[in-house]
């Protein structure tokens, strides 16, 4: 009797090593899958849309003291951009700052071409200062 139990023993400890070994394997591969997507996202240059009927237009409104993952959450939230992380990241990666004040921004244009539009008129206040 005490070797049918040990018997029951190593065959569930067997199994368990199977299903720690799949969901293992599983999340690898999700780790990859969403880690290309979001590497996808920082490093394309695609807009979120591509004519002018289904584009958004939209009024940014920065603050001061209002971060860049915020003002990506926001035009995220607005269908302007595809993820606001990934703009946040953008603006790290590209040193972009963004000086508060209204801005007119539209969703034919990629987070990228977004940044650049921000930062350029970041660079004309200081220029005129």
């Amino acid at each position: 009797m005490a070797k049918m139990s040990q018997e029951k023993k190593e065959d569930f400890l067997h199994y368990m090593k199977i299903v720690i070994a799949i969901l293992i394997v599983v999340f690898v591969v999700l780790a990859c899958y969403f880690g290309y997507r979001f590497g996808r996202m920082i490093f394309s240059d695609k807009p979120m849309t591509n004519s002018s009927a289904n584009a958004v237009t939209y009024t940014l409104k920065v603050t001061k003291g209002e971060s860049v993952l915020a003002i990506g959450d926001d035009l995220e939230r607005h269908g302007v951009i595809e993820s606001g992380l990934a703009f946040f990241v953008q603006s790290k990666l590209y040193s972009c700052k963004i000086d508060p004040g209204v801005y007119e921004v539209s969703s034919m244009h990629s987070s990228k071409a977004i940044l650049k539009q921000l930062y350029a008129e970041y660079q004309k206040a200081r220029e005129t200062k």
